[in-house]
């Protein structure tokens, strides 16, 4: 008899905190469709990812409720799951995600009628070098000769690759790589390869994908910054390696002297500015939120 009750009590407790736990977790989702003002975002509950200018941003918008993730994989998961009502992130990221799954949708926010204001600096992502580095100038001058046409053209090309990273793109790449014999040494760059389509992991050297330096087994980074990282070096005369970091241990790995550049969709903010040398941007987007319908 005493074990029928203990069994009785426990499954009663269970059942207690599960329910617990549902109350806790679950939320009223917020319908962004028809959104034309950041006023209209009132009530919501918004992501960014940690340490990002994203995250300063969503103060503009009023009456939300803000939450930040480390990555944009949690951020996505986040909208999927409705733990989050929208994330903020740069136009060609929408783009990416939205044409892999047509439950999602984006609402432009910079410079517009919404309300909303970034400057070019925070929207933009540049080449971080370690402080005083003699090479921040050469890549400019680099990225300089890159039309603007050029980079957007680019950017386009790269967001179709990666709906099929693994299948041989059928164009040429607007943005042609230099052929190189990497005479003046190898140029180690770093990215999260985790932030498509700026930078992303696949299993094949498909669509001139390049090796991981420190994955330790066979995976290869591509994206827009793989492809202009690549760019850089074989002007340079320089061979190119990337390596793989956590988002807040970028800046740390081009300081420390473990890598000698970041190029991983980095805006060059003024903070940002007071620890590494950036280039002139090689990209300039519009900011969205990225919603579930």
């Amino acid at each position: 008899m005493k074990r029928i009750v203990t069994s009785i009590l426990t499954v009663a407790l269970s059942l207690t905190l599960l329910s617990s736990l549902a109350s806790c977790t679950s939320r009223e989702k917020t319908d962004l469709s028809g959104v034309k003002n950041i006023s209209e975002l009132s009530g919501s509950t918004l992501g960014a990812q940690t340490g990002t200018f994203h995250l300063t941003a969503l103060d503009q918008i009023d009456g939300i409720t803000k939450k930040d993730y480390p990555d944009f994989t949690d951020l996505l998961n986040a909208v999927k799951s409705g733990a989050i009502d929208g994330y903020i992130a740069e136009e060609p990221t929408a783009y990416d995600v939205c044409t892999k799954d047509d439950t999602l949708a984006f609402i432009p926010l910079k410079n517009n009628d919404t309300g909303f204001t970034a400057t070019d600096d925070e929207t933009g992502i540049a080449v971080g070098f370690k402080k005083g580095s003699d090479m921040t100038a050469d890549v400019s001058a680099i990225i300089s000769s890159v039309s603007r046409e050029t980079r957007e053209e680019l950017m386009r090309q790269v967001v179709e690759i990666n709906a099929a990273p693994d299948t041989e793109y059928a164009s040429d790449l607007v943005l042609t790589i230099p052929e190189t014999d990497g005479s003046n040494g190898t140029l180690k760059v770093a990215m999260e390869c985790a932030y498509a389509p700026y930078n992303w992991t696949q299993t094949t050297d498909a669509n001139g994908a390049v090796p991981i330096a420190n994955a330790g087994s066979a995976l290869y980074a591509n994206g827009y910054d793989v492809i202009f990282a690549k760019y850089i070096a074989a002007s340079l005369g320089m061979n190119l390696e990337v390596y793989s970091y956590e988002w807040d241990s970028l800046i740390a790995a081009v300081q420390s002297g473990a890598v000698d550049a970041i190029a991983a969709g980095m805006s060059p903010t003024a903070e940002r500015a007071e620890q590494v040398d950036f280039t002139d941007c090689y990209y300039n987007s519009n900011l969205v939120i990225i919603y579930k319908k």
